[in-house]
């Protein structure tokens, strides 16, 4: 890359043009599939451009591309995206996997093509931490059915912006029925319906063991062998919410099924896992995580673009002189004891989002 090339990709990135940044916060909004909103900011802050007069605004073409990515989602959702999300987040695993097959039949088929597009070395993209291999998925929401089924207090999801839960499918152990009766009714649950119950449980596991020792991997066997040894213990106890295998009883534990599926269907339809605002702070996050680590002095004041700066390291302490040679007072130094000597000592300090967007609060 030439010296004007990178001297101009450095104005853009500190002056970047109001198209650019109206695409950030459009993409952000379809990734989220807040497609309403995306709609309303689309046709209330596209961007404009003034004419060779210099006064008669005009409506940039991106626009109607934009309108198209925005149809492009709408369809997926209407095919049952977001719909699968919901369904999982609730407990409703046969639900979602029906649909997945029906729509998405690709997510959990053996039978695709590994063999994903060379991209440019120059392009930045983002690789799913979790697998999206078929084999994986379909196991892991099977597993997810397992722990719903033996789940005995409901567990209620409301989505963004709501305040009313979604409908939770019925409790089917023995425990949760017994606890859900009243006092009065707890004759109906008859010993027989609860050994039934148990049952059900127990053929559930032995299904999933049967088929992880089908897995032709050896990685894959051993590994969801431990898997299943951690999330069979539920078993043992009458109500698995309040064991020490609580962990798999909760929200977070459904939010990152659902999150493993939602990266494999945009992995399947060639779309982008994550925004690309979030993309650019995962990338800067790296990038200054690795730069202190590896004790990179801070470059002299007089070489910093204009408007730079370091990013926040504490808030909460008072910007008082400190040994600690990651923080900003040290990493800044002061018109009294700045000297050469010092300034090559001085290291970059970490990048924190969330520091981050708490110090822009005020602007």
């Amino acid at each position: 890359m030439s010296y004007k090339s990178r001297s101009s990709s450095r104005a853009r990135l500190m002056n970047p043009a109001p198209q650019e940044l109206r695409d950030l916060v459009l993409d952000y909004l379809m990734h989220n599939c807040h497609t309403s909103a995306a709609r309303a900011f689309l046709r209330e802050c596209g961007v404009k451009r003034v004419d060779a007069e210099g006064d008669e605004p005009m409506v940039t073409p991106e626009k109607e591309t934009s309108e198209e990515d925005l149809q492009a989602l709408e369809d997926r959702l209407a095919l049952g995206e977001l719909q699968i999300r919901n369904h999982i987040l609730t407990g409703r695993i046969d639900d979602a996997t029906e649909l997945l097959n029906k729509h998405f039949p690709s997510v959990l088929s053996e039978m695709i093509e590994d063999t994903p597009e060379p991209s440019s070395s120059r392009k930045l993209e983002y690789l799913p931490a979790t697998s999206t291999d078929p084999t994986h998925l379909a196991l892991n929401l099977r597993i997810q059915a397992f722990i719903e089924a033996a789940r005995t207090i409901p567990l209620p999801y409301c989505p963004p912006g709501s305040d009313t839960p979604l409908p939770h499918p019925p409790l089917l152990s023995a425990a949760a029925r017994t606890a859900s009766s009243g006092d009065g009714e707890d004759a109906d649950m008859s010993e027989n319906e609860s050994e039934q119950s148990n049952a059900q449980l127990l053929h559930r596991a032995q299904s999933l063991y049967s088929e992880v020792n089908r897995l032709p991997r050896a990685t894959d066997r051993a590994m969801y062998l431990v898997e299943l040894g951690h999330v069979g213990g539920i078993l043992a106890y009458t109500v698995p919410e309040r064991s020490p295998l609580a962990a798999y009883m909760t929200q977070a534990r459904r939010e990152a099924v659902a999150d493993q599926i939602d990266s494999a269907i945009l992995q399947r339809a060639k779309r982008p896992i994550i925004s690309r605002i979030e993309l650019y702070a995962r990338y800067t996050a790296a990038i200054w995580s690795m730069l202190h680590e590896k004790g990179i002095a801070v470059p002299p004041r007089n070489k910093w673009p204009a408007g730079v700066s370091l990013p926040p390291t504490n808030l909460s302490e008072p910007k008082v002189a400190s040994k600690d040679s990651s923080s900003l007072e040290n990493a800044i130094p002061s018109a009294k004891k700045a000297t050469p000597e010092k300034d090559a000592e001085e290291v970059l300090p970490p990048f924190d989002l969330h520091l981050f967007v708490e110090s822009q609060g005020g602007r």
